[in-house]
């Protein structure tokens, strides 16, 4: 099984395109190298000990800051793969760090070594957090390529607030993918709707108009899961050199494909 796991490493790295430089929270656009290439599923089926465990996909922050309990402008924001985020949750390897910080910027994945390896992760209230959007324009009620985009952490729901985080740059207010939202800021108050309304960001849900998916860049794959395939029979193992987005392409087939495609509009959550 190790050779063979090798030969498909070895045969995804000589098949891997170069992907660009785009960065965290930068919008997939026509022009983008990697549009129409094939972004999957987080799997379900993989062996249970670390690091395969690959579902669910969710957001916590590590509570650093001044004030204990409550998500503020000095903790930190990760994208956790493998554990529903309890009490007790740490963070793991290529776990994604959503906010800036002294252990590495926005985008960034964790290793081993860093000092927020498995420090521990808190959980959002129920309902939160969400991935949403404010319809600037276009076509009113869709998500449109330069509609800027959010990780809603605090309540009400349909208002952008102090405490959420900007998941796309906005240049021309001068705000950063990865900044929080402070009540002076120009695009605190503005209306939002759901583009994923959590908490597992891995899946379809209701209301969803995306998930969050990788493209396999080594193309490594776990040849033999040693369970029922409740996937598919060889799935892919999400690593360090796997680049994550938040996919918009529609699912399709009854069950939904475990698939998509890079397309316009999807967004960059590693860089």
């Amino acid at each position: 099984m190790r050779n063979l796991m090798t030969a498909c490493i070895i045969a995804g790295l000589v098949l891997m395109p170069c992907l660009g430089s785009a960065g965290f929270g930068d919008r997939v656009t026509n022009s983008s190298p990697e549009v129409g290439l094939i972004v999957e599923d987080f799997a379900n089926n993989l062996p249970s000990p670390s690091p395969f465990v690959q579902t669910p996909v969710q957001i916590g922050y590590w509570d650093i800051g001044p004030n204990w309990a409550l998500f503020d402008e000095d903790d930190v924001l990760y994208l956790h793969i493998g554990d529903t985020i309890l009490p007790g949750t740490t963070i793991r390897v290529n776990d994604i760090r959503l906010t800036n910080s002294a252990f590495g910027a926005p985008g960034s994945k964790v290793e081993a070594a860093n000092a927020d390896m498995e420090k521990t992760l808190t959980p959002f209230p129920a309902g939160l957090p969400r991935i949403v959007f404010v319809d600037e324009g276009g076509i009113m009620g869709q998500y449109d390529i330069n509609e800027s985009v959010y990780i809603k952490t605090v309540s009400p729901l349909g208002t952008i607030s102090t405490g959420d985080i900007r998941l796309s740059p906005s240049p021309l207010l001068g705000y950063v993918a990865g900044s929080m939202v402070l009540t002076l800021h120009d695009d605190y108050g503005a209306a939002c709707s759901d583009l994923h309304p959590g908490p597992s960001f891995n899946v379809w849900v209701p209301g969803a108009r995306g998930k969050v998916r990788f493209y396999n860049s080594n193309g490594n794959v776990y040849i033999n899961p040693g369970s029922l395939p409740k996937v598919w029979s060889s799935p892919p193992i999400y690593d360090k050199a796997d680049d994550v987005y938040f996919d918009v392409s529609s699912p399709s087939g009854v069950p939904a494909r475990n698939f998509g495609y890079i397309t316009p509009n999807a967004i960059h959550l590693s860089g």
